[in-house]
């Protein structure tokens, strides 16, 4: 996310003021774009659980799924490079247990993003700015897309 942006991190639009709200897990190692997109997240109305690896990552799905109690996660956003793991791992790891939760990676490797559309996930380039981002996830959660199941 680029600096010139930050201003737009305050402003939200009548279609995001209007959308339901959404259990979202951040997953990035840079805590500073971490931060960041978790406030732009709960500025627009959604819940945000972060993780800065891939162990935070993965207990957190892991704990959405065996817990009765725990709800699932509406949408993961999740950088490829995170410590640990790699978030095309992370995506195809979902996808073979039949999980189609929305999913928005992070990269900016082409090959990559390719492999990740065909896992039917949303792909963010670096550098994003906030509408990129806001973009990303109205086009992860329309209808017809995947359904909740993380």
């Amino acid at each position: 996310m680029n600096d010139s942006n930050f201003s737009q991190v305050l402003v939200r639009t009548p279609s995001e003021a209007m959308r339901a709200p959404l259990k979202i897990m951040v997953a990035e190692d840079s805590g500073a774009l971490r931060r960041l997109l978790a406030l732009v997240l709960e500025r627009d109305g959604h819940e945000v659980v972060e993780a800065r690896d891939a162990g935070e990552l993965l207990e957190a799905l892991a704990s959405a799924i065996v817990d009765e109690d725990g709800s699932p996660f509406d949408l993961v956003i999740c950088e490829q490079t995170l410590p640990g793991v790699v978030g095309l791992s992370v995506l195809a790891g979902l996808r073979g247990s039949d999980r189609t939760t929305p999913f928005i990676l992070i990269t900016g490797d082409q090959d990559v993003q390719e492999r990740a559309r065909f896992l039917g996930a949303v792909v963010l380039d670096h550098p994003f700015n906030v509408a990129a981002i806001r973009g990303a996830i109205r086009q992860s959660t329309e209808p017809g897309r995947a359904a909740n199941d993380v």
